[in-house]
C-alpha cells in the first residue's frame, strides 16, 4: 500500500473504514470535514487516516447519511506516511 495513490475502502457507519481485499486494521478511520456544493449537489470532504496516510475523496451527502450501510469509496492519497529521518543524518545536523 505503500506506493498506491488510490484505495478502495469500505466506510462503515462508525468512523472505521476497511480496505477492501485487506486486513481490516483498527485504527483506520474517517471523518467528514465539512460539505461543499459540486455541480449542484451537496458533497462531503471525508479524510480518512490509514497505515499512517491520509487519503480524501468527496461523497454525495445523501450516501454519507445513511448510518444503515457501509458506503464503498475509492480514496486518494493525500499525504505518505511519517517516516523517522534516518540515525546519520541527526548526527551530521
Amino acid at each position: 500500500m505503500s506506493d498506491t495513490t488510490q484505495l478502495q475502502v469500505r466506510l462503515l457507519p462508525n468512523g472505521h473504514l476497511v480496505p477492501l481485499g485487506a486486513t481490516p486494521d483498527p485504527d483506520a478511520t474517517w471523518q467528514v470535514l465539512g460539505y461543499t456544493h459540486q455541480e449542484g449537489t451537496m458533497m462531503g470532504v471525508v479524510r480518512a487516516e490509514l497505515g499512517g496516510a491520509s487519503w480524501t475523496i468527496r461523497v454525495e451527502r445523501a450516501r454519507l447519511e445513511r448510518h444503515d450501510r457501509e458506503v464503498v469509496v475509492t480514496l486518494e492519497r493525500q499525504s505518505d506516511p511519517h517516516q523517522e529521518p534516518l540515525l546519520g543524518w541527526i548526527i551530521f545536523c
